[in-house]
């Protein structure tokens, strides 16, 4: 297995961070859906559902980073640049909340963080330990307690608490990273599972004081339940997206000791939306979703597989119209979910690796119409 120079990994990474600006969809997108107004559609539910978002994403490009990393795949610079484009979508959010100067820093801050993530990750597969180690010094002796002060002057919440907030996260991320390389799959997806959601108790509390402290700016109440159930929804489906990409990237590649973990972890997943669907929707239409996407679960991944059946077509046409019927969301937003997740699929098998990246992020993306329009629709009849 060959791995690059961390420092040329490092490079990589400042020169996609010199970009201003996502060009994703997922980079702009805070306007309320056409049918839900509101409660749930507020500056400041868009504020922390936008943030719940970005610091789930990027322990989700760490985790894909380093498995590139770990496998030796050509995979792995499209997911170090989108590390950093993901770090620019924060500076834009920060920015329209504390102004350019604060969240320059925020930036610098943010970035150096995802310079000691790649570090240690390079460090742990290339067995340099000396490296994985100064880079876990750093992200905890030096990032943890700089940016616990630069959070608590930005919203003048305690530093320690903040710094205790971060360093439980990086301390779960530096987990996932440890699994990804010693490829002991069901952990890695259970520490997945588990540092994901501990961003949103981060993106929570950043949002909600923000709010507190420029009301002008952030009208709306994002304590609220319905807000609550926008996050959720929001967050669930992207876990789902890149957990889905994770999956069909496993079948595409053969790894079967992989597989089976992923699969499972796609299967809670999927659990735990039927949750959110079920409060929204209803519990017998909530539950036939939960079943429909169980069912879409099935159908990629056999997509996926090289003795697989299922065409783009079938596909398509077995989940879209009844999920878009069901869950009250316009059939055009299910036909482009899907179609952008068949995209990656299609690039993971002729190893397009130019793309894929930036396509798995589109994917992504492409679920918040849908989560926003089931907040809507049940927002709605409630």
């Amino acid at each position: 297995m060959r791995v690059k120079a961390a420092a040329a990994f490092a490079a990589l990474l400042l020169v996609a961070c010199s970009g201003s600006g996502s060009t994703t969809a997922s980079s702009s997108r805070t306007s309320s859906p056409s049918t839900g107004s509101g409660l749930a559609f507020t500056k400041a539910s868009d504020l922390r559902t936008r943030l719940d978002l970005l610091f789930g994403e990027q322990v989700l490009m760490v985790a894909k980073e380093t498995a590139a990393a770990a496998y030796g795949t050509d995979e792995y610079p499209g997911y170090v640049a989108l590390l950093a484009t993901n770090a620019n979508d924060l500076e834009d959010v920060m920015r329209s909340a504390v102004g350019n100067t604060a969240a320059g820093e925020f930036a610098q801050a943010w970035s150096e963080q995802n310079r000691d993530l790649i570090e240690y990750a390079v460090g742990l597969v290339t067995h340099k330990q000396s490296q994985a180690d100064s880079a876990a010094a750093d992200l905890n002796g030096v990032f943890v307690p700089a940016f616990g002060r630069l959070i608590s002057s930005l919203t003048q919440l305690p530093a320690d608490q903040m710094s205790h907030m971060i360093a439980l996260q990086l301390t779960a991320i530096e987990a996932v990273i440890a699994d990804a390389v010693a490829q002991t799959f069901p952990q890695m997806y259970t520490d997945l599972h588990s540092a994901y959601a501990q961003t949103s108790k981060l993106g929570d509390q950043l949002a909600g004081r923000i709010v507190q402290l420029f009301p002008d700016k952030f009208p709306g109440d994002p304590s609220l339940h319905v807000v609550d159930l926008r996050a959720s929804v929001n967050t669930l489906l992207q876990e789902h997206a890149y957990i889905t990409t994770m999956a069909t990237d496993s079948v595409v590649r053969g790894r079967t000791s992989e597989t089976p973990a992923v699969a499972a972890a796609l299967a809670g997943s999927t659990t735990s939306l039927g949750t959110d669907f079920a409060e929204l929707l209803g519990s017998a239409t909530g539950k036939r979703v939960e079943q429909l996407w169980s069912l879409r679960d099935s159908k990629v991944l056999d997509y996926a597989g090289a003795a697989g059946t299922t065409t783009k077509e079938s596909l398509v046409q077995s989940f879209a119209p009844q999920f878009a019927s069901l869950a009250r969301v316009a059939q055009t937003s299910a036909v482009d979910e899907l179609s952008a997740t068949i995209t990656v699929i299609d690039e993971q098998k002729s190893k397009t690796f130019a793309s894929l990246a930036a396509d798995d992020r589109a994917a992504a993306a492409a679920m918040e119409p849908i989560a926003d329009a089931i907040v809507a629709a049940g927002s709605a009849q409630g």
